[in-house]
């Protein structure tokens, strides 16, 4: 199948209130992972604030650490020296009382609560909860067998293209279509913890829109908070209609991704410029603007009369000129006005109209 012919859905409708859509703002997810350390008053603090915020949806992940890693596994974020086994033992202990606790708090918040699992099982259960929408991430792309699992419930994927070559998404794009879900949104990403900002690389939004014009495409953001979080719009700018960012309650809490991931007043900030840069993006439509008329007859030229021109002269260049406002003849006619002869005498100053000229 060619990369060009996946034709995804455009509308991805999440509930009353959500979707995702090119036609709609970007939807913003705060990824909480388990920054919340297996703490439900915690999580459901991150649930507060997210929603007070802006963001559209909470994510977390879910995983249990005998699946998801090999003992002798090491840590390849930040400065942390455990195994990966010892890091995930201790942030793996929600389940499904849990999670159902926290999807509902997170509704009648007014945002959407989903997570990320990486096996099986606790794809299953998630889905048994009626979690609206799966996130896969970019460690997953290879795994073919797993993302035709998650993709059999049907419902919304977003996936994340991180460290992927450009046949490993088309392989799991295919696998999802194979399914009969053709609801699919993909994440350009860099699988960096934390992603420097030279090494960013936004343009893989444009990348993604090209080699696949009928998905929708978003970006997960890893670079650390900037003091005016201006990274996640520059990313809406260049067509995301998701945007993911690592959210924690406070960036110098231990023992997670606290580290690289933004707090409720930068959360907040970030949200408020992402609907800005939507505001000053517009329609993109050229023409003259419901907002432009005034100045625009105030500041665009008519054509006048330099000179004192008496009826029956043939008018030259030499009488002419165009000055503001625009309320007589457009400057782009002064070649029609030339060599015609005037009807009546016409004052210094006066408009010129087609009234005064002889045929």
């Amino acid at each position: 199948m060619s990369n060009r012919t996946f034709k995804c859905s455009q509308n991805i409708v999440l509930n009353e209130t959500k979707r995702i859509s090119r036609d709609v703002p970007a939807f913003v997810v705060a990824e909480a992972a388990c920054n919340h350390m297996c703490d439900i008053d915690l999580a459901k603090k991150m649930v507060d604030k997210a929603a007070q915020a802006g963001a559209d949806a909470i994510k977390f992940q879910t995983y249990k650490a005998e699946k998801l890693v090999t003992k002798k596994a090491v840590a390849f974020w930040g400065e942390e020296k455990i195994s990966q086994m010892e890091y995930y033992k201790r942030l793996d202990r929600f389940g499904r009382k849990e999670y159902a606790e926290l999807f509902e708090y997170a509704q009648e918040k007014g945002i959407v609560g989903f997570s990320s699992p990486f096996d099986k099982e606790s794809a299953d259960m998630l889905n048994e909860l009626n979690m609206p929408l799966f996130k896969i991430a970019s460690c997953e792309v290879p795994n073919l067998d797993f993302i035709k699992h998650v993709a059999s419930f049907g419902k919304p994927i977003i996936l994340s293209t991180g460290a992927s070559e450009p046949q490993e998404i088309d392989r799991a794009i295919e696998t999802i279509l194979q399914q009969g879900n053709n609801k699919l949104i993909l994440l350009a990403c860099t699988l960096s913890y934390p992603t420097k900002f030279e090494d960013a690389n936004l343009l893989r939004i444009k990348t993604l829109r090209e080699r696949y014009p009928g998905i929708i495409v978003g970006l997960s953001d890893h670079t650390r908070p900037d003091e005016n979080m201006i990274i996640p719009s520059i990313g809406v700018a260049l067509g995301a209609k998701v945007i993911e960012k690592h959210y924690t309650l406070d960036r110098s809490m231990k023992g997670s991704g606290h580290f690289f991931a933004v707090d409720p007043i930068s959360l907040k900030k970030m949200v408020d410029n992402i609907r800005l840069m939507e505001s000053l993006l517009g329609n993109g439509k050229l023409g003259i603007a419901d907002s432009e008329k005034k100045a625009w007859k105030s500041a665009r030229r008519s054509i006048v009369a330099e000179v004192p021109i008496k009826k029956g002269q043939v008018i030259t260049s030499e009488m002419l000129g165009v000055k503001r406002p625009a309320d007589g003849l457009d400057a782009s006619m002064i070649n029609v006005v030339i060599g015609k002869q005037a009807k009546q005498d016409i004052k210094p100053d006066q408009k010129i109209t087609l009234e005064m000229l002889e045929n």
